[in-house]
């Protein structure tokens, strides 16, 4: 496998492949490594029948294509796994939830969560600008609670493969890329996920901006009732199942 990584969940593939070896994993930072090759030019004083013995330490460099491909080879022949980049036989409508999947299709990130990217990218500025300490005491301080919390750290993202329609929130801290460049990516990807549900009816938002975001709980959810645009939770126009994505590749 030769591509280039653009996300990885190093800490959720590191507790699988414990669950598959059966033992911990261990985290190796360097080694020792002994190199004995005779005489050479560096010990000319030694004499002709004696060997020369090297020590050195050896620090790993961590590489998460290679420890992505290393997943994959102990995934293959599982019953929970299901490859479509070499199978035509699977169908994502019956693949069982809490099973891995490996597939190619296209990605798209959903217009409405631009607007969520702007307002954590300004918001230092908006909880400290001249029009907020102009406010009255009681609104600066509910803007500043409603604000305080918001992070855009869940990505909404909508995955298309051959036989249905997948979504997801990815995790930024997980992005070995810049966001710019995830919202320019379009066809040929190939993710590894897991299948976390059943079919979802289309009405169904897989995105909450007052939960994903500002992350309010459900009291405070339902007691806002009507939501101005930007806040609206993200559907998509058919069934989908949701997934967890492990690693994605192009």
């Amino acid at each position: 496998m030769f591509g280039k990584i653009i996300y990885y969940d190093k800490e959720t593939i590191k507790d699988y492949k414990s669950i598959i070896t059966g033992q911990r994993v261990l985290e190796i930072e360097e080694y020792d490594v002994t190199n004995d090759n005779g005489i050479n030019a560096d010990l000319k004083f030694v004499s002709g029948g004696a060997k020369s013995t090297k020590a050195y330490k050896a620090r790993i460099q961590e590489s998460a294509l290679y420890e992505c491909a290393e997943f994959e080879k102990m995934l293959v022949g599982r019953d929970d796994y299901f490859d479509f980049t070499v199978s035509a036989d699977y169908d994502i409508a019956t693949v069982p939830s809490r099973s891995i999947v490996k597939m190619d299709g296209s990605l798209s990130i959903p217009e409405e969560f631009d607007l969520l990217k702007v307002i954590d990218l300004f918001k230092p500025w908006l909880m400290n600008s001249d029009e907020m300490l102009d406010m009255e005491e009681t609104s600066r301080m509910a803007i500043q609670t409603f604000l305080g919390s918001a992070q855009a750290t869940k990505i909404p993202l909508i995955f298309e493969c051959e036989g249905g329609l997948l979504c997801t929130k990815l995790l930024q801290n997980n992005l070995l890329i810049d966001y710019e460049e995830l919202t320019e990516l379009e066809d040929d990807v190939t993710i590894l996920a897991r299948i976390t549900s059943n079919i979802v009816d289309k009405n169904k938002a897989f995105y909450d901006p007052l939960k994903d975001f500002i992350k309010l709980n459900r009291m405070m959810r339902k007691s806002l009732g009507q939501r101005d645009e930007g806040l609206q939770p993200i559907i998509v126009d058919s069934a989908y199942r949701v997934i967890e994505i492990l690693a994605m590749y192009r």
